[in-house]
C-alpha cells in the first residue's frame, strides 16, 4: 500500500509483545440474529433481515463518490437515533426519514434545500440514499440498537477478529484511525483555525498529519469535540470493523493491536477510504 506519494513511513516493523490476550467484543458466530439492515455498496441494495430471513430488498440511489474524502463508511454500526426529518449543517439540506449510522452517515430519503427543491446529485455526501417510500420502511422497521451493515463485500467482513496472546503496537493504526474519524465524523471544508493559528480546513491539514505524522493535527481534531469523545468514536469505529484486539487510548500513543486487527483495519483504509492513500491536494 502507498500513502501520499513515496511515503512508506508506516511500514516500519511492528514492536511486538507476549502474553495479552483480548477477548472478542461480540460473538464470533457467523450469524446475525433478529432484525439487522444489510447495505451492499456494490450492488447498490438495502436488504430488511430477520436472521436469515430477507423481508425486502430495496435500490440504494447514491452513496458517497468512491475515492473522495465523503466516501460511505463501511463495518456494522448499531442505530443509536432517527429523526423524521434531519437537517444537515454540512449539506444545508433537509433529510426525510433520517436513522443516524455513525458520524456524518445517514440512512435517508431524498434530502431537499430549504425552498423546497429536491436535491439531485447522482451521489449523496456519503450517506445511503432511498426513495421516501423506501426510506420511510427503514425508519419504522430499525429499532434503538438495530446493527446496519455496510460492506463492499459480504455481510461477513467485519466479523469479530479473533482474540489473540501475541499483539504489536502501531503509531501509524493511531494516526489512521485519527484521520478517518475526522473524515467520518468531523466537518471537512469550513473554516478553522489551525496550528499555528492560520486559517485553514481539516481536509487541508489532513495531509500533515498523514505525511509528517503531525501529532499537532491529531490534537486540534480531537479538541473541536473533546479528546474522550473523539477517542470513543475511535474505539466504536474500531469495533464496528470487529477489531476485537485493538482499543485506543489517546490521539498520539501507539496503539497495541494484532497483525490480524492491522491487516482488517488497512483493507478497511484501501477499500472504504481510499482517499487517505493517495494525494489529498486538490482533491
Amino acid at each position: 500500500m502507498t500513502i501520499i506519494g513515496s511515503l512508506l513511513w508506516f511500514m516500519v516493523p511492528p514492536i511486538v509483545t507476549q502474553g495479552e490476550t483480548v477477548t472478542p467484543i461480540v460473538s464470533t458466530s457467523h450469524k446475525y440474529t433478529g432484525k439487522h439492515v444489510v447495505i451492499r455498496l456494490d450492488a447498490m441494495t438495502l436488504e430488511l433481515r430477520d436472521g436469515t430471513t430477507t423481508l425486502s430488498v430495496v435500490p440504494v440511489l447514491s452513496q458517497g463518490k468512491p475515492g473522495s474524502y465523503y466516501e460511505t463508511i463501511g463495518g456494522v454500526h448499531a442505530n443509536d437515533y432517527k429523526t423524521p426529518l434531519h437537517f444537515s449543517s454540512i449539506g444545508y439540506v433537509y433529510m426525510p426519514h433520517s436513522v443516524h449510522v455513525y458520524g456524518n452517515y445517514f440512512i435517508h430519503g431524498i434530502p431537499y434545500y430549504p425552498d423546497g427543491t429536491p436535491v439531485a446529485s447522482t451521489y449523496s455526501g456519503g450517506c445511503i440514499r432511498l426513495t421516501n417510500t423506501d426510506a420511510k420502511a427503514v425508519y419504522d422497521f430499525i429499532d434503538k440498537g438495530t446493527p446496519i451493515i455496510i460492506t463492499r463485500g459480504t455481510e461477513f467482513d467485519f466479523m469479530p477478529t479473533r482474540a489473540a496472546s501475541s499483539t504489536l503496537e502501531r503509531d501509524d493504526m493511531t494516526t489512521f484511525m485519527v484521520a478517518v474519524v475526522s473524515l467520518e465524523a468531523l466537518t471537512q471544508d469550513n473554516k478553522i483555525v489551525g496550528t499555528k493559528g492560520e486559517v485553514t480546513t481539516r481536509r487541508t491539514l489532513i495531509s500533515q498529519l498523514l505525511t509528517q505524522k503531525n501529532e499537532s493535527v491529531a490534537t486540534l481534531y480531537a479538541h473541536s469535540i473533546g479528546e474522550k469523545r473523539f477517542v470513543a468514536l475511535m474505539n466504536q469505529k474500531a469495533q464496528a470493523l470487529g477489531l476485537s484486539n485493538t482499543r485506543f487510548t489517546d490521539v498520539t500513543s501507539p496503539v497495541s493491536t494484532t497483525y490480524e486487527d492491522y491487516e482488517r483495519f488497512m483493507g478497511y483504509i484501501a477499500t472504504y477510504k481510499s482517499y487517505l492513500t493517495t494525494n489529498t491536494d486538490g482533491l
